[in-house]
């Protein structure tokens, strides 16, 4: 094998590396991946200098990856497409709520944020582009549960078992009533005092395609209450349905 392939793999072993247990540091990338201090950090400046890795502020200790890494995969997926088509929904679920909204897609056993509109009050939430969110917890991972079969759900929920926090009888009681009302909630399970509510979205074949949420302080969700929120949200989805035909 030539160096210059090698090199590649060493680069793609590193960047992943950094992508499942961000921020992470030097001697930790090199002992995850078993390549010498000096490969990982030749990796690193070079992934670093392309535009794919960010350093912690003293440019040094650890490491995370960039949006690139996130806007190049959109192009060549699904999620891209759903993100360009969903944008004005979430836009429009805004101006109504005044809350921050969220297009979350399933990555394997996690979901991602791929689009955001952000909330007009002072005090809002936010999500990064990017962020891996889990299912148990989230009013868009309870709405996406409540969609899927048994089965799946069941294997979602074995993987998260050991999350902090994490009591099963709880989020089958959520994912019960998402079923029941066509949406879900969470008041602060995965962020204290952070709420939300979530309705799945479908393609026009009713396959899942991934969920919009609305992300708000708890308490003020208390206040307005959740079924008003959801009677936008399903609005919305109503409408996403009919354009993903």
């Amino acid at each position: 094998m030539s160096q210059s392939i090698q090199s590649v793999l060493n680069a793609f072993a590193v960047l992943e590396t950094v992508a499942e247990r961000q921020p992470v540091g030097l001697s930790e990338t090199a002992r995850l991946t078993g390549l010498p201090k000096t490969t990982v950090l030749r990796c690193l400046a070079t992934l670093n200098e392309t535009g794919w890795l960010l350093p912690s502020i003293d440019g040094r200790s650890e490491w995370s990856l960039t949006n690139r890494s996130l806007l190049v995969g959109m192009r060549s997926t699904p999620a891209g497409g759903l993100a360009a088509v969903a944008q004005e929904e979430l836009s429009a679920i805004r101006e109504e709520v005044g809350e921050t909204v969220h297009l979350l897609v399933r990555d394997e056993d996690s979901q991602v944020v791929v689009s955001r509109a952000d909330g007009v009050n002072a005090i809002r939430t936010y999500l990064g582009l990017g962020t891996r969110v889990p299912f148990h917890s989230t009013g868009s991972g309870r709405a996406m549960l409540a969609a899927m079969p048994a089965d799946e759900r069941g294997r979602l929920l074995d993987g998260e078992a050991s999350l902090p926090g994490f009591d099963r009888e709880a989020v089958e009681r959520h994912v019960t009533a998402a079923i029941t009302r066509g949406y879900a909630v969470n008041h602060g399970e995965w962020r204290s005092e952070v709420g939300g509510v979530g309705v799945a979205v479908f393609g026009g074949a009713g396959d899942l395609r991934g969920a919009v949420s609305v992300s708000l302080p708890a308490a003020r969700l208390t206040k307005i209450g959740a079924e008003s929120v959801a009677d936008v949200l399903l609005a919305s989805q109503r409408r996403l349905s009919h354009i993903l035909r």
